[in-house]
């Protein structure tokens, strides 16, 4: 647009702030706004995250030096003020190891269930769900284990999840089903894996009672 004279641009100016300026103004702080509130989410997410991590570091000091109250104590705030950290999810693990290693495997299962439900990456929910299987197993809960073991793909851990499948199904005197799993394991394990061994050896001896 071309203005005869700068009276009628300011005139023009002024027209187009009064119509506008509100709302420009409120893009801006909004803008601004979301600049800061980013800035400092991301700052505060490094700060529990650093924090968490401490949390661990001490909580696995504690469970080496067979510290249970101290080990408990560090747990419980991972727990309850970074669940949604990894580290929580580790703690939890961590505490699980703990409480096998001290026979109290319902105590470990408990920390398992809780890993398994905040778990946030996939290979971190087949771990729990392998060990959460493991412990259940061992507690003579072997449909319920088995059942859980069914549910994962197992990632990662699908050769451990197999193996643990076939000793389910032989306790259950489901050989033939068992050396199925064994052998699915066997495939599934990398080249030179220290688990090969045992894994024929259960497939050999299984083979033998056929």
């Amino acid at each position: 647009m071309d203005y005869a004279t700068d009276e009628e641009r300011v005139e023009e100016l002024k027209k187009w702030w009064k119509e506008n300026g509100t709302s420009v103004i409120f893009g801006v702080v909004l803008g601004l706004g979301i600049l800061f509130g980013w800035r400092w989410w991301g700052d505060y997410q490094i700060k529990q995250s650093m924090q968490a991590s401490v949390l661990h570091t001490q909580l696995e000091q504690a469970v080496q030096q067979k510290k249970p109250d101290e080990a408990a104590a560090l747990s419980e705030q991972l727990f309850t003020k970074y669940e949604k950290q990894t580290y929580a999810v580790y703690a939890a693990f961590a505490m699980a190891k703990m409480k096998m290693d001290e026979n109290k495997p319902a105590e470990a299962k408990g920390h398992l269930q809780w890993a398994l439900a905040h778990a946030d990456t996939s290979e971190l929910k087949h771990l729990a769900t392998l060990g959460l299987a493991r412990v259940m197993f061992s507690m003579g809960e072997v449909d319920q284990s088995l059942e859980l073991v069914e549910k994962s793909s197992g990632g990662n851990f699908a050769a451990s999840l197999e193996e643990l499948k076939g000793d389910i199904l032989n306790k259950k005197g489901n050989p033939d089903q068992a050396l199925s799993a064994y052998k699915k394991a066997l495939s599934l394990l990398p080249a030179n894996s220290r688990a090969t061994p045992t894994l024929q050896y259960k497939i050999d001896d299984l083979a033998k009672a056929e």
